[in-house]
């Protein structure tokens, strides 16, 4: 079979016009899957201070369940963070989605590397020249793998997309990435194009990267693919 002819098994609607395939996906981050490794780490590595410090060099995994696209609502109520309560409320801080509301057709597995450089000194060479300055968004260089379809002993590797790019900003209100597609499996198994990467509030599982602090809720995305088949 074609790809084309492919797609019709999938379990997510794809609008397929002149060899371009275009579709969304909602994924709801797991927080109790959000591991980190600071071993790496530029700065000091035993701290949550990720805004004081250089947090380049740390790696990190987590995992996501798959949705259809426009399956989560969108948020109305902007909401603070307790990380920082004084900050201005956002609305893509909203808790919007709980797991009994649907069931997921596939999974998201991520993992990459932080980018956040928020030491108050900059970085200077011999001579004394400024090199490296604070950079505190983007947040993450990721690669994510979506699988399709469920994982049972008979199918290990369901119909997968494989993604890189840039992940989070310091505003989840206003951060839509640009993410390449660099290929997959199954009916996009030739894929080539990008995928536009937004918020969607949060969900009910806690962020453990974020455990020194109460109840900071782990994001939802909504991604918008266009792709060449």
């Amino acid at each position: 079979m074609t790809p084309s002819t492919d797609l019709a098994a999938l379990p997510i609607p794809i609008k397929l016009e002149r060899g371009i395939a275009t579709f969304t996906l909602d994924v709801a981050v797991l927080g109790h899957t959000d591991a980190a490794d600071t071993s790496g780490r530029i700065g000091p590595r035993k701290t949550q201070n990720y805004f004081g410090i250089d947090t380049r060099g740390d790696s990190y995994y987590y995992e996501g369940l798959v949705y259809p696209g426009g399956t989560f609502p969108k948020p109305t109520a902007p909401t603070t963070l307790s990380v920082n309560p004084k900050a201005p409320p956002k609305l893509n801080n909203e808790v919007v989605w709980d797991f009994t509301k649907a069931k997921p057709i596939g999974t998201l597995m991520g993992r990459g590397w932080l980018l956040i450089n928020g030491a108050r000194d900059p970085y200077k060479d011999s001579r004394g020249t400024v090199v490296d300055q604070t950079r505190t968004a983007p947040h993450l260089l990721s690669t994510h793998n979506i699988f399709l379809g469920a994982f049972t002993p008979d199918v290990l590797t369901p119909p997968m997309l494989v993604t890189s790019g840039m992940e989070n900003g310091n505003d989840p209100d206003n951060e839509p990435m640009m993410r390449a597609l660099t290929g997959g499996t199954g009916p996009f198994r030739f894929a080539e194009g990008e995928v536009r990467q937004e918020r969607i509030g949060r969900n009910t599982t806690a962020l453990k990267t974020f455990s020194d602090f109460a109840s900071v809720y782990a994001p939802n995305y909504r991604f918008h693919f266009k792709i060449r088949l």
